[in-house]
């Protein structure tokens, strides 16, 4: 069990500590996002299509458990092949035509309609096994530091709730309320109440991208200060295409909230 009685440290110590994390945690995002397997796990989610929402009913409405679905050809290209008797999920796909077509070069293209194509889930196939996404998740709990972060929810009107989150979602913020999947460990709390702190109805609109970098960062200069360890942090950053120049633009805003949040542990200490 970790301790959260760590010793007092003044405001430019705390600061310095801080940013030291900060900078770790910038580099060792960047050393994940071009790792081997970071690479090879991108390269593979770059070749699945991207669907319109009419086209994602549709694979619902035919498979509703379908999990990764691409075209005949493209399971060919990553080594996986469609199993015998396996029936396609119909979905459309857009027809373009060029503007002038007696100009071949006139790159100009205007949609001329729809037409049908077939698509297969993964468990319809069989072959190459596809990678499996790099760690992310931070199980490690922290009771007693769990019980002082929903202290301080709490007391900036947070409300706090345990409740299984779908699929390998382990937690969301609600403006006003956060959730949190058994499962998850004490990083994951802290990184939706930094959500909360950072990204209320009153805060810039930024970036989904940016909001995870912001609040994931909190979260493990948060947890790195009160000794944790077994943090993902640099391969979930990662994982939102942040780099290490991303991370140090957003200093600032990470040390502040970072800083209320461990003052207010140690003030309830």
């Amino acid at each position: 069990m970790n301790n959260i009685n760590k010793p007092r440290f003044t405001s430019k110590d705390l600061s310095t500590r801080i940013t030291k994390h900060i900078q770790e945690l910038a580099q060792a995002t960047d050393a994940a996002r071009i790792s081997e397997e970071m690479l090879h796990y991108l390269d593979m989610c770059a070749r699945f299509h991207k669907y319109s929402p009419q086209n994602v009913w549709l694979i619902i409405m035919s498979k509703p458990n379908a999990f990764r679905v691409a075209g005949f050809h493209r399971w060919r290209s990553m080594g996986r092949y469609v199993k015998k008797g396996e029936k396609g999920i119909a979905i459309l796909a857009p027809l373009m035509f060029r503007v002038d077509p007696d100009d071949p070069d006139n790159k100009n293209t205007e949609l001329g309609g729809f037409k049908v194509v077939y698509v297969f889930d993964v468990s319809q196939t069989d072959g190459e096994p596809l990678p499996e996404p790099p760690e992310w998740k931070s199980p490690e709990k922290n009771a007693e530091l769990n019980r002082k972060l929903t202290e301080f929810a709490i007391s900036h009107n947070i409300v706090v709730l345990e409740k299984e989150q779908p699929g390998e979602v382990q937690g969301r913020s609600l403006k006003g309320a956060v959730e949190i999947d058994p499962s998850a460990g004490t990083k994951t709390l802290v990184h939706e109440i930094a959500h909360e702190l950072l990204h209320n109805e009153g805060s810039p609109k930024l970036h989904v991208n940016i909001r995870e970098l912001e609040a994931e960062s909190v979260a493990y200069v948060v947890c790195k200060h009160f000794g944790m360890d077994g943090l993902a942090s640099p391969n979930y950053i990662a994982l939102h295409g942040a780099t290490a120049e991303l991370i140090i633009g957003h200093l600032t805003r990470i040390r502040t909230t970072a800083t209320e949040i461990i003052n207010a542990v140690v003030e309830k200490m």
